[in-house]
């Protein structure tokens, strides 16, 4: 396969993306709170090593906690294709990812357990967390987790809140692009999706376009790594092994309640739209 150099360090690609494109993602080491009037991308090396929930947070470990509690896990890239699910429960999906179980499938239809409300659902856990000294003062934040194996792919988008993520277990790779560069390329979807916009484009395909110098970045995480994704920067992400991944979607609270005001009258309005007028993230293609 092809390799990219990302701070020295020679690792895999798991796109066949021209490495001359991609511009490593700037990085701090050990505690440090986020300056989001900064508005760009930062790796924080380290952020959550000591938490407990990066030493405790096995797949096992999780399994055992939700029984047979049922989940609704997404097939394939729904942000580039079409919105597909398939059922399980949190013990069989989570508990098979050492062994990659039959349950997430494969290829372009690997499964991945998205936007789940880990937190919510366990509260047992929320005391292996210790987010607090990562975020800016005064945000409101909402946590949700990403769960799966090796190969799971989230496809380019933007979110409307900043997220400040943590990886808990196995390794991620996120490619980015500056605002405006997906604009640029006529390349935005029409597809809805609640709380981002979608590109119609792959970041493949993004990286083969003629772009301005520094449009497209790149950072792998390992355990205990940090992200910080400001609203607005493009993304798209890989699970270069099975992963646990803690995301906080944040901002001023009257900023989130206006926006969730917003959406939740876009989404009254996408739900009384018949089934066959639907193109979205959150309904299968029947």
């Amino acid at each position: 396969m092809p390799t990219l150099v990302v701070n020295h360090t020679r690792i895999p690609m798991t796109l066949h993306i021209d490495h001359s494109f991609l511009t490593p993602v700037a990085e701090h080491r050990g505690p440090h709170t986020i300056n989001r009037h900064a508005r760009v991308p930062c790796v924080i090396r380290g952020a959550a090593l000591q938490w407990p929930a990066t030493r405790n947070w096995t797949f096992d470990y999780l399994a055992k906690l939700g029984e047979n509690r049922p989940v609704k896990l997404v097939v394939g890239n729904r942000e580039l294709g079409e919105t597909g699910f398939t059922q399980s429960t949190f013990s069989e999906c989570v508990g098979s990812l050492e062994s990659n179980g039959s349950i997430w499938g494969g290829g372009a239809r690997v499964a991945h357990l998205k936007e789940f409300d880990l937190l919510n659902e366990f509260p047992e856990l929320r005391k292996d967390v210790r987010a607090d000294a990562l975020f800016p003062p005064r945000q409101h934040v909402s946590s949700s987790a990403w769960i799966g194996p090796e190969g799971a792919h989230t496809g380019l988008h933007y979110d409307l809140l900043d997220n400040l993520a943590v990886l808990l277990r196995g390794s991620k790779r996120f490619y980015l692009a500056r605002p405006g560069v997906v604009e640029s390329q006529g390349a935005v979807s029409s597809k809805y999706d609640r709380w981002a916009r979608l590109a119609d484009i792959g970041i493949q395909g993004l990286a083969e376009r003629k772009l301005p110098e520094a449009s497209l970045f790149v950072a792998d995480l390992h355990p205990g790594d940090a992200i910080y994704v400001p609203k607005g920067w493009w993304h798209e992400v890989v699970n270069l092994k099975s992963s646990i991944f803690l995301s906080g979607f944040f901002g001023p609270m009257p900023y989130v309640v206006g926006l969730w005001l917003l959406t939740g009258t876009r989404q009254l309005i996408h739900d009384a739209m018949p089934l066959h007028g639907r193109r979205c993230t959150c309904h299968a293609v029947t």
